[in-house]
């Protein structure tokens, strides 16, 4: 599944979080907004702003998709770009996902709330690479953070 034009781009080694710490969804959430700030594709004055606003989207329901996966995502006001993160748990994480499983593989998506329609196609995208079980089971096995962009690469192509 090919992504909408650059928005690979909006993933970097720097934000993949090759063994996440966190065995809460919040802690997850946490860790994960950390790496995109760390990385430098969130400014740090907004990290709190995503922060709350992934959490209220997990309060209108849960986006652990099942089978292991889950795609936090938030659209935030004044944001210039797109910001991704791919992290995993080998432990899984209680993330009330639809399934009841514990999720192991976390795809967060921040985009500009001006580009709605990049949004969409973007999730659009994330979420075909959930459903296809080879993305998951790569992630899982892969043992570095240049193992997990690798994948996210391959798959996309």
């Amino acid at each position: 599944m090919t992504p909408p034009e650059s928005l690979l781009d909006m993933f970097s080694l720097e934000a993949i979080v090759a063994e996440l710490e966190g065995q809460t969804k919040g802690a997850v959430l946490s860790e994960m907004v950390d790496a995109a700030v760390e990385s430098g594709l969130l400014p740090r004055a907004r990290k709190a702003q995503v922060l709350a606003a992934l959490e209220a989207r997990e309060e209108r329901g849960s986006t652990g998709l099942g089978r292991g996966i889950a795609i936090p995502h938030a659209k935030i006001p004044g944001l210039r770009r797109h910001a991704g993160v791919v992290a995993r748990s080998t432990a899984g994480v209680d993330y009330r996902a639809i399934d009841g499983e514990r999720v192991h593989v976390l795809v967060m998506l921040i985009s500009p709330e001006s580009r709605p329609e990049d949004h969409l196609r973007a999730l659009k995208w994330i979420s075909g690479l959930a459903r296809d079980q080879d993305f998951t089971s790569f992630i899982r096995q892969a043992r570095t953070a240049q193992d997990i962009l690798d994948v996210l690469h391959e798959r996309a192509g």
